[in-house]
């Protein structure tokens, strides 16, 4: 046995020792339920609250993960841009929360952060319940965790999510414990302000490091985050780097100063930005994310499946109902690959089948189809060795010999998937579609850019006739077509210019197209019954897995929109040069895009900066006057000149719709000069 196989026994007899001590709470815990916060104080719940607004990121996280988002009525800016699928109350900034939109919202529990301390007073008092929380461990956040769920009612669910994380972290120690101490690498998680900082000595941040097989620096401080001087800097000289997506760009500036850049991180281009909600609080997933990091420390050792602890094996089964005489079975399955948890929708055929893949070509006679969530830290080993190892495990876990299998892979959940059906008469058409489309949608035509970043739309189109080999191709040109229509229709925007480009799809979009049994169909182009409907189903598959997967709707928030173009409110409000605070004009902007009317003008902006850039607007004369008749009705004034835009780093349609709408706000509220 394995110095590795030995040390994950250790750490599984070890956790299945403490869960015999804390065993899972059962299912409906009694009340009244005490409650101690950060604050020290006790909170007394004589049932579940029913209207929550939760100020509190990584609680939102808890409460959206374990099903129960129809409790919150109101949620920060930022928790609504990153869970931009809900719709509720907007409480404003984090930073800077609206008490009385709080109030408004009508609930019977806040819950708040430490640094919320005009909210902590108001409510302390108030008739409505107040939790103070914060995880500075990683076993806080899983106390949290359990706690939430006791409260909630969704004790099975949180549980499940804790022991899930456990095992992740299990899995990375017993892969890493042959690495000598001299060998790991010495990581710093840093965030810019008016200086270089990072998370201090008690920081959850630091044990994400050394769960990952890092060595986390020292500073000597404690707290979220804590200034870091060159000298320090120098001292502990990082081999990795690496920080939260949000301020990705200020971080790579202020590495390139002298000094700052002279580290080893930096010199070999070591260092690396995730999401927020995996750095900056302890996340539902940070067990992923610690295999993620690990993944990135040490590639080596988890590209290769010859270091794998546990062997490949399947985790459940659920089953699919797909109407199709030749299919035999289909369901979701849940498999271990190399210690990794994948998960695969299957599709087997009681006959052999031809197909059409885009990732394989042709492919005659197999026995089954699929397409395979594949984890982030999984992924970068493929990247690096090739998917030939990896499509041979999936398709044994599956139950099929390689060449008699054919599959997609994406990371996309399958939790997301989408199954549309379309039916004419006796003509049945099904697909199944994933879709992620944050990490490298692009306009295809326009961009080049190599793969680096997760996001795929991935589909399977079935139908009760026997396609021909032309009809087979034909289908892929209107899935194509189809996939892309209802992106634009969205208006999801190219990852890598957003301003310029609505996207046409990701950079690895694959499709599988099954030849079918049933009377011959030599043609299913646009014009022809099949063709339509398949391009019907896949435009309403895709539309559906863009919003399970990614949150975004048509209806979605304007803020939204103007994030996924890389603009937030705090970027706004430094647009124009003005005096004011940033964060108070942000929070004016916010509260007049509240309002439809401006909310309109600027979604009419986004509309005419699109078409002045492609030629179909030619000349923005009239576009002025709507301009300047907004800023008068603002600011109640008709003499305001128009801003200067020329040093506004956006398309000029929208440096004239944003400083007309600045103008009036300032003019009206303050009655600023402007500089």
């Amino acid at each position: 046995m394995t110095n590795l196989r030995i040390s994950l026994i250790l750490i599984l007899v070890q956790a299945a020792c403490l869960a015999a001590m804390f065993p899972a709470p059962a299912s409906g815990a009694g009340f009244p339920l005490s409650i101690t916060d950060a604050t020290q104080r006790q909170v007394l719940f004589s049932a579940s609250p029913q209207r929550v607004v939760c100020l509190a990121p990584y609680i939102t996280d808890m409460l959206s993960e374990f099903g129960q988002e129809r409790i919150l009525v109101g949620l920060t800016r930022e928790d609504l841009l990153s869970h931009s699928a809900l719709r509720k109350s907007n409480i404003g900034s984090y930073f800077t929360p609206d008490i009385d939109a709080i109030r408004d919202c009508r609930p019977d529990l806040v819950i708040a952060s430490p640094s919320h301390e005009a909210v902590i007073r108001h409510f302390e008092k108030s008739t409505c319940s107040l939790l103070v929380m914060e995880a500075v461990t990683l076993e806080e956040g899983f106390a949290h965790m359990e706690m939430i769920g006791r409260l909630f009612g969704c004790e099975a669910a949180a549980h499940e999510v804790v022991q899930r994380n456990r095992d992740q972290l299990a899995l990375v120690a017993a892969r890493l414990a042959g690495i000598p101490e001299r060998e790991k690498k010495r990581v710093a998680r840093v965030m810019i302000s008016d200086g270089l900082y990072s998370p201090g000595d008690d920081s959850f941040q630091h044990e994400t490091i050394t769960a990952a097989g890092g060595i986390a620096p020292s500073w000597g401080r404690t707290g979220f985050a804590v200034p870091v001087d060159l000298e320090a800097w120098q001292r502990f000289n990082p081999q990795f780097v690496y920080g939260c997506h949000l301020n990705q760009e200020e971080v790579k500036a202020f590495l390139k100063r002298d000094g700052w850049k002279d580290v080893d991180a930096v010199r070999n281009r070591s260092v690396s930005m995730f999401p927020c909600e995996l750095t900056c609080r302890v996340s539902v997933r940070v067990g992923a994310f610690v295999q993620w990091l690990a993944a990135v420390l040490y590639p080596d050792v988890f590209a290769d499946p010859a270091t794998a602890v546990l062997g490949n094996d399947v985790l459940e089964r659920k089953p699919l109902e797909l109407d199709m005489d030749y299919v035999a079975r289909a369901g979701v399955v849940t498999h271990r690959v190399a210690d990794a948890a994948y998960k695969s929708v299957m599709v087997r055929f009681k006959r052999p089948m031809d197909v059409i893949s885009t990732l394989e070509g042709p492919r005659p006679a197999v026995q089954g189809v699929g397409n395979t969530y594949v984890p982030m830290h999984a992924s970068l080993g493929h990247m690096a060795r090739g998917i030939s190892d990896v499509q041979k495990a999936i398709a044994g876990n599956l139950g099929f010999e390689t060449q008699a299998y054919t599959g997609l892979m994406t990371g996309a959940n399958m939790d997301n998937l989408s199954i549309q059906q379309r039916t004419y008469k006796d003509l049945k058409v099904t697909v199944l579609v994933t879709a992620g489309v944050r990490g490298n949608a692009l306009r295809v035509a326009e961009e080049f850019k190599k793969h680096d970043k997760p996001g795929t739309i991935n589909i399977i189109v079935l139908a009760n006739r026997r396609l021909s080999p032309g009809a087979m191709t034909w289908a892929l040109v209107v899935v194509t077509e189809a996939k892309s229509a209802a992106l634009l229709d969205l208006d999801v925007r190219s990852t890598y210019t957003p301003w310029e480009h609505a996207a046409t799809g990701t950079g690895t979009d694959t499709i599988i197209v099954v030849q079918g049994e049933g009377p011959d169909a030599p043609y299913a182009g646009g014009h022809t019954r099949i063709g339509q409907m398949i391009a019907g189903a896949v435009h309403a598959g895709v539309t559906e897995a863009v919003s399970r997967q990614n949150g975004l709707k048509a209806d979605r928030d304007l803020l939204q929109r103007l994030n996924e173009r890389q603009l937030r409110l705090d970027r706004m409000a430094n647009l124009y040069g003005l005096k004011t605070d940033p964060r108070v004009l942000a929070s004016r902007i916010e509260a007049v895009l509240a309002d439809p009317y401006y909310a309109a003008f600027i979604e009419t902006a986004l509309a005419v900066s699109d078409a002045h850039r492609t030629g179909l607007i030619k000349d923005l004369t009239f576009f002025d006057a709507t301009c300047a008749s907004v800023t008068a009705r603002l600011s109640g004034r008709s003499d305001i000149a128009p801003m200067d835009i020329s040093s506004v780093p956006l398309p000029e349609a929208m440096a004239k719709a944003l400083g007309a709408l600045v103008a009036g706000i300032v003019d009206s509220e303050t009655g600023e000069e402007r500089p």
